[in-house]
């Protein structure tokens, strides 16, 4: 009566320990994909960071340079050389070296990476940039002549209107920037979610590889061994 359930007993048993490699082989396959795929998400929320920083933040920074330089400080330095405020020499300089400054601070952010919007947006701006420069350029001219009538009747046509139309032109682009930021943000944050899932279910995988590895231990153990048969 003893000889068939000490044959079954050893059935299970062997059974029991071909199916522990498959199970901690299985485990341990979960615990390395999970891993994998929090690693990839984690570097994806990285760079979508890196992009939020490079393409976005710099970017802005880069607009309101150009803003500044053409909007403020030309447009001011003008009105006070024409009032006598200031030297033309000084003034020219100066309108000079602000529109050199907007212009490397625009042509750095022409490197930057655009979406869709933004380079159509950029396309149709682009042209009312080039033009306000231009402006610049030729007020530098004029002021560096030191003609006060011709400095007068300079001023009195179109330059402020067309510094007046760059800034509508780059507060757009700003506008349009901080949305595609936040998209860029919500991004980031949803691919570290996704991330942390993953990382999680790693964790849970390991756990649950260690417990097993522990029972298939105490496998010597009649108890382990026919629950682990079950």
């Amino acid at each position: 009566m003893s000889a068939p359930a000490s044959e079954a007993s050893s059935r299970q048993r062997q059974s029991a320990q071909r199916r522990l490699p498959q199970a901690l082989a299985g485990l341990l396959a979960i615990v390395l994909v999970t891993t994998g795929l929090g690693w990839a998400f984690l570097g994806l929320s990285l760079r979508s960071l890196e992009s939020v920083l490079n393409d976005r933040v710099e970017a802005l920074a880069l607009l309101h340079t150009v803003n500044d330089e053409m909007q403020h400080l030309v447009a001011d330095v003008a009105i006070k050389a024409e009032r006598g405020a200031v030297p033309y020499d000084s003034a020219a300089r100066t309108v000079r070296e602000a529109q050199a400054r907007a212009d490397s601070a625009w042509q750095a952010y022409l490197r930057t990476w655009f979406t869709a919007a933004e380079s159509s947006l950029v396309t149709r701006v682009q042209p009312v940039v080039a033009h306000g420069f231009a402006q610049a350029a030729h007020l530098a001219d004029t002021l560096s002549v030191g003609d006060r009538a011709q400095i007068a009747r300079f001023l009195d046509g179109e330059v402020f209107g067309d510094l007046d139309a760059l800034s509508a032109g780059v507060r757009e682009i700003v506008a349009l920037q901080v949305c595609v930021t936040q998209e860029a943000y919500a991004l980031s944050r949803a691919r570290y979610s996704i991330a942390g899932q993953a990382f999680l279910g790693a964790v849970v995988g390991a756990c649950v590889l260690v417990l097993v590895a522990l029972l298939a231990g105490g496998r010597r153990s009649p108890i382990p061994l026919r629950r682990w048969g079950r």
